[in-house]
């Protein structure tokens, strides 16, 4: 690489003016493994197929999310990019979710179109007077009997987690494995972890690294979970379906499409500033 690279930014506002770049459509998720599926949608899915059905089975509008990525290199050479980054329930925000009103929710986060603006991540959130919800261990049966015995059961939450071999029966109960990294200076460190847990990068959302030291979840196909938090009153429902592998074909991709961008050798088109 003849120079670094040294900005990368991400905004949800506009940002300077600049020719958009785009990024090839080269990745078309296969059917996922697993059965899991968040109101019969799994990562995956297209935007348009999510939006219409969340919308359907839960009477709300979803939105698209645009945030703006330019990442430039050492020569000046920027590559900039905006992109609908999720999808998200309109009227819902840090004040609806901090108040004490029911309220429901459903975000996706998306890919970008290397992989065809795909569901990356769901996420599903339910409040509502206790009366009006099942009991957490009601609800963790419900989903027992259509998944089977969840990979990891904390009072009233539980956790299903699929590895590269398939459903990870004990989560906690995994042999060790080893993964040794190197930074960008070259130095060497050898982690110990169980697939599925914590300790790793585990965001949906795409950022761009021209250098990633920690991997995504390494030997983790995907993560469904739900979680319970009851009060006097009102109690919420949380559900969340993240697929890591489909986050790393397009996460490897994208840093591909744009590192070969920014170090092409074909010649830059002058500028039209008024000089």
């Amino acid at each position: 690489m003849k120079s670094l690279l040294v900005a990368a930014i991400t905004a949800f506002l506009p940002i300077a003016a600049h020719a958009q770049d785009s990024l090839t459509e080269t990745l078309t998720p296969e059917p996922r493994p697993y059965r899991y599926a968040i109101l019969d949608i799994q990562p995956g899915a297209e935007a348009m197929d999510a939006a219409s059905m969340f919308g359907e089975r839960m009477m709300l509008i979803l939105v698209p999310e645009q945030v703006a990525l330019r990442v430039e290199n050492g020569e000046g050479r920027a590559f900039v990019l905006t992109f609908d980054q999720k999808l998200v329930t309109q009227g819902v925000g840090l004040h609806t979710r901090m108040g004490r009103d029911p309220y429901a929710e459903i975000n996706a986060t998306l890919a970008t179109e290397a992989m065809g603006g795909r569901v990356l991540q769901i996420r599903r959130t339910i409040r509502e007077p206790n009366e009006k919800l099942p009991e957490p261990a009601a609800l963790i049966a419900q989903l027992e009997e259509r998944y089977g015995p969840p990979s990891k059961r904390d009072g009233s939450s539980a956790t299903w987690a699929w590895g590269e071999d398939g459903f990870i029966p004990d989560l906690d109960g995994q042999p060790l494995h080893e993964i040794t990294t190197v930074s960008q200076f070259g130095a060497r460190r050898t982690i110990q972890y169980r697939p599925c847990s914590t300790g790793f990068n585990a965001d949906a959302e795409y950022r761009f690294r021209q250098h990633r030291e920690t991997p995504i979840m390494p030997g983790c196909t995907a993560l469904f979970t739900v979680g319970v938090s009851g009060g006097a009153q009102l109690s919420t429902v949380s559900f969340s379906l993240t697929d890591f592998d489909l986050i790393r074909q397009h996460v490897a991709e994208v840093d591909r499409q744009i590192l070969e961008a920014l170090t092409t050798d074909a010649p830059v088109a002058p500028a039209d500033m008024d000089l």
